[in-house]
């Protein structure tokens, strides 16, 4: 075994791979589970690498059909579901591979990779990659199908271990036990109905993505767009802000009796968006920032960029102020309600349109001259 590894009949454990766990430094699963397999695997690759090489610091989506919890899942950063986990995967150099449910209840569709209804493959492809030494990606596992980390196996394969977002929130959790390591470990996890996909990290055999490469992807998911899926129509990119703001100024959205329920749908969505841009668009400076220092012969465009980003990541802030913190508490839900606090709020999206629309621009104008 490579690394801290414990192999036993019928178990494989990969020790020493770093917990991933909602925080301030972070609340992007599936960039955030590429660091910690990357670094393990021997990768000094930073988060804001992960989180560009994969495009997820530069989106932004909204369902214009419904409030939508799913709004700011990674699997919407381009308009092909799997692309950002194959991007993500490959950015790194390495080999992508993905096993997918054929049928889900999530209304999820990945059209490239290969399907299963069938546990035992899910089964062979883990073991495959666990066994090698490669720890795997997966989507669900515990909870939504948010990505999480796949460390080992026990009871040949019946019983996974690993770090997963979800691993101690009770909702999701209460019959998963807990690794000395502080894996979770989890005999549940296929009839987990979010249990959508596996990706495998398989072998470094390419250099990492060019950064020209990630400029252009950049811009594919900043460009304004609808995505119709499912039944749903996803306004994604530069085209997210208007029916967020849209959504927000909606006053029959926020009755004055509205129960709390409705007010805790309310501000997910709209706290979501506000994470999605507050860590990606954070990211997404710290790496331009990096690039100007690499880059002297671009350096304005790149510290331009990066400062329309840093706008974006202070409109957030003052959104947050509007609120009464970051949190999603009853006293969060009420001041959302608040047509005053509504009207100020739709006031700091236009001006993050604008902040992303001239960063947008810029990133152009890199892509082209890199």
């Amino acid at each position: 075994m490579n690394q801290s590894g414990y192999k036993s009949e019928n178990s494989v454990v990969l020790y020493g791979i770093s917990k991933v766990e909602y925080s301030l430094n972070g609340c992007t699963p599936y960039p955030m589970c590429l660091k910690s397999c990357a670094n393990y695997l021997g990768q000094d690759v930073s988060l804001d690498f992960t989180m560009v090489s994969t495009g997820t610091a530069f989106r932004l989506t909204w369902d214009t059909t419904s409030w939508n919890g799913g709004n700011i899942d990674a699997m919407h950063t381009f308009d092909d579901p799997e692309e950002v986990y194959r991007l993500g995967v490959e950015a790194l150099g390495r080999d992508f591979d993905m096993l997918a449910r054929a049928a889900n209840t999530c209304g999820v569709e990945f059209i490239s990779c290969k399907k299963s209804d069938n546990k035992d493959d899910f089964i062979r492809f883990i073991k495959a990659q666990i066994d090698k030494g490669f720890p795997c990606i997966a989507l669900g596992i515990i909870g939504p199908p948010e990505a999480c980390i796949i460390t080992g196996y026990r009871e040949n394969g019946a019983v996974l271990l690993g770090w997963n977002f979800f691993q101690d929130n009770q909702e999701f959790a209460s019959q998963v036990k807990t690794d000395e390591s502080g894996y979770y470990i989890t005999n549940k996890w296929w009839e987990n109905e979010c249990t959508l996909a596996v990706i495998s990290m398989g072998e470094a055999t390419r250099p990492l993505i060019s950064t020209k490469t990630i400029l252009e992807n950049a811009v594919r998911v900043m460009t304004g767009r609808y995505d119709k899926k499912s039944g749903s129509i996803y306004a994604k990119g530069i085209a997210a802000y208007d029916e967020w703001k849209k959504a927000i100024l909606n006053d029959s959205e926020f009755p004055p009796n509205a129960v709390m329920p409705i007010l805790a749908e309310r501000i997910m969505c709209h706290g979501d968006a506000m994470s999605c841009l507050g860590d990606g668009r954070h990211n997404a400076a710290v790496f331009l920032n990096k690039l100007a220092e690499e880059f002297p012969e671009h350096k304005d465009l790149c510290k331009c960029a990066a400062g329309h980003f840093s706008k974006v990541v202070s409109n957030i802030g003052k959104m947050a102020d509007l609120l009464g913190r970051f949190d999603r508490n009853e006293q969060q839900m009420q001041n959302l309600a608040k047509p005053d606090v509504r009207r100020k709020t739709a006031a700091l999206i236009d001006e993050c349109k604008a902040a992303d629309s001239k960063a947008l621009d810029a990133l152009k104008q890199l892509a082209e001259s890199m």
